[in-house]
């Protein structure tokens, strides 16, 4: 095995490791809603994924298909070798990691003024930070070959028509989430974790929060939206206690209010923005995907509690599981 080999087989296993770490850091990131250092690590795991593509590659592991797919198939089986550190290998990813460990010493997530929009170069790898270079400084790439991990869209991409279209879905979603399932079972909570009436309820106070902001976005010239936290999940015990017709009904109004309020938009007036202290200068696009990633997660989430409660019910009382199901048939 010649030295170049064996530095490009170690540098596949680094990278595909390094990949890995930060692909599900930046996961984690999201669910503890810090969506900024969720787009840096998010970007980091890119890096990572094309360094060992280029690796991968320079070994001559790639082919025509059919012989890609008769190796599948054989099961393929590289040699690996020792690697060493596989993340925080690089200068400018050691700078990025230590500002956020700075911010979340402090309990926050990194702010706008501490993390700038990032690129990745798309043929080797490198990040950077900032108003993108016209080419990568290491390999001569056009800015337009760049992967972009923007504070803009950190919360997805997503245009108007589908926002709208999304947010239209999510009630009809929430009436199957709780159809069928009694008020005591609504209010039971999982062993760790809130109710699905609880859920329900921070749904409609996020979305009242997401209808502020539209408003202001549209109204007033680059407002700086309110730096306080939306309602947290903790604070929707008040809706342990309250009827699911009446809170569906709660959220059913929200909706329908924020709805009226983005219908008919114009182009122009969905990539109006305003300033907020976490994300910098966002259009109303950004505050749309950032209510459709919320209200996603916490539909899966429901979507997990309303099968354990129907499996609980199933092993409880299997006769009465099976009688109100051939009644709703």
């Amino acid at each position: 095995m010649s030295d170049l080999d064996l530095e490009m087989r170690r540098m596949l296993c680094s990278t595909s490791l390094g990949y890995t770490a930060y692909h599900v850091w930046a996961q984690q990131a999201r669910r503890e809603r810090r969506f900024n250092i969720a787009r840096l690590l998010e970007a980091s795991s890119n890096v990572k994924r094309i360094k060992s593509e280029v690796a991968f590659r320079s070994l001559g592991e790639v082919g025509p298909t059919a012989q890609n797919i008769e190796r599948a198939l054989a099961g393929l089986e590289p040699a690996t070798v020792a690697t060493g550190p596989v993340t925080g290998t690089s200068t400018i990813s050691r700078s990025l990691m230590t500002r956020a460990a700075r911010a979340l010493d402090a309990g926050r997530d990194l702010n706008a003024d501490e993390l700038g929009d990032l690129y990745v170069c798309g043929t080797c790898g490198e990040m950077m930070e900032g108003a993108p270079p016209p080419f990568c400084p290491v390999c001569n790439t056009v800015h337009e070959g760049f992967l972009s991990f923007r504070a803009a869209e950190a919360m997805g991409a997503l245009g108007p028509q589908s926002i709208v279209k999304k947010l239209e879905h999510t009630s009809a979603t929430l009436h199957a989430l709780v159809d069928g399932l009694s008020e005591d079972c609504l209010s039971r909570r999982p062993t760790r974790g809130y109710s699905l009436k609880e859920l329900v309820g921070h749904l409609a106070d996020m979305d009242a929060v997401f209808r502020e902001r539209a408003w202001l976005i549209l109204e007033t010239e680059q407002p700086r939206l309110p730096s306080a936290h939306p309602p947290t999940l903790a604070k929707a015990t008040v809706y342990q206690h309250m009827p699911i017709g009446e809170m569906m009904e709660i959220f059913q109004n929200t909706r329908q209010q924020t709805l009226g309020l983005l219908r008919g938009l114009t182009a122009a007036a969905w990539h109006r923005t305003g300033h907020h202290e976490v994300f910098g200068t966002i259009p109303l696009t950004h505050q749309g995907n950032w209510v459709i990633s919320h209200e996603r997660a916490h539909l899966v989430e429901m979507a997990q509690i309303r099968h354990d409660l129907l499996t609980q019910l199933d092993e409880t009382h299997p006769l009465q599981l099976q009688n109100r199901l051939f009644q709703r048939s």
